[in-house]
C-alpha cells in the first residue's frame, strides 16, 4: 500500500491498524463484517461476539478502537451495551449497525458523546470494500448514515416485524438454500423450518398470493431491506 498523508502530517502506511470488535447476533453478517475488517489495510479484528454476555467475556476492550453493535441482541438491546462500553472504556468508539432506523438514538445523545458514535444501516452497505471504508470512517470520526432519517417504506415496515430467528432463516432462503440445508445449518428440523417460513410469509403478506411465489417474494423483500451487497 502506498503511503497516504494523514491529516496530522503522518503517513497512513506507518500507522498500526485500528482494532475493531464485532457484536452481531446474525452469523452471516458477522462473517461479512470480519472479512471486510480483515481486508481493510487500516483495520484489524480484535474479537467477535453474538450477544452482550459474549461481548463482556471475549472482547479485549483495551486494544479495541471501534465496536460495531447490532441494536437487537439475543440477551438485550444493543444501545444499552454501547452505553456501558462508552462509560467504562471512553477510548472506544461505537458504531450502531442495524436494519432499523432510530434517529433519536443519536439525536438524544449528549453533545459531548456524539463525536464517538456512528450509525450505519446494513441496507446501505454496497459490498465488503465499501463496508471496510465505512468502518474505518467510524473508527476515526462520527458518521451517521443519511438514510437513517429517511421515511420507512411499507416493505421495510413489514420485514422489520420479523424475529431474529426468522430473519436468519429468510437470509438462508435468500442465499438459495433448501429447507433441508437451512435445517442442517441451524441444527433444527425441516418441519421447524417449514413452520417458521409459513409464519414469515404470513407476516410479510406473501402467503396465498396466486400471482407470486411466496418464497421468492419474501426473499426479495429481505434482500431489499437487509442484505448488503456481496460485491468485493
Amino acid at each position: 500500500m502506498s503511503n497516504v498523508q494523514h491529516s496530522d502530517g503522518g503517513e497512513l502506511g506507518a500507522l498500526a491498524p485500528l482494532g475493531v470488535a464485532v457484536v452481531e447476533d446474525a452469523a452471516i453478517f458477522r462473517e461479512i463484517l470480519a472479512e471486510a475488517i480483515e481486508k481493510h489495510p487500516r483495520l484489524t479484528l480484535t474479537a467477535m461476539a453474538g450477544s452482550q454476555g459474549e461481548a463482556a467475556n471475549q472482547i479485549p476492550w483495551a486494544t479495541t478502537t471501534l465496536v460495531t453493535i447490532d441494536l437487537h441482541l439475543p440477551d438485550g438491546i444493543g444501545i444499552d451495551l454501547a452505553r456501558k462500553v462508552r462509560a467504562t472504556y471512553p477510548q472506544v468508539r461505537v458504531c450502531l449497525l442495524s436494519d432499523h432506523r432510530r434517529p433519536p438514538l443519536i439525536d438524544d445523545l449528549p453533545e459531548s458523546e456524539r463525536p464517538y458514535w456512528s450509525y450505519i444501516l446494513k441496507s446501505s452497505i454496497d459490498g465488503r470494500a465499501h463496508l471496510g471504508d465505512l468502518l474505518f470512517t467510524a473508527a476515526t470520526q462520527a458518521f451517521v448514515d443519511p438514510r437513517v432519517k429517511e421515511s420507512v417504506t411499507a416493505t421495510e415496515e413489514a420485514v422489520e416485524t420479523l424475529t431474529v430467528q426468522q430473519r436468519e432463516i429468510l437470509a438462508c432462503v435468500a442465499q438459495g438454500m433448501s429447507n433441508a440445508a437451512i435445517a442442517r445449518k441451524l441444527a433444527s428440523s425441516e418441519k421447524s423450518v417449514e413452520y417458521h417460513l409459513t409464519q414469515i410469509y404470513q407476516r410479510l403478506g406473501t402467503l396465498g398470493d396466486k400471482n407470486a411465489n411466496a418464497r421468492v417474494t419474501s426473499a426479495v423483500m429481505y434482500l431489499q431491506r437487509y442484505a448488503p451487497s456481496t460485491r468485493a
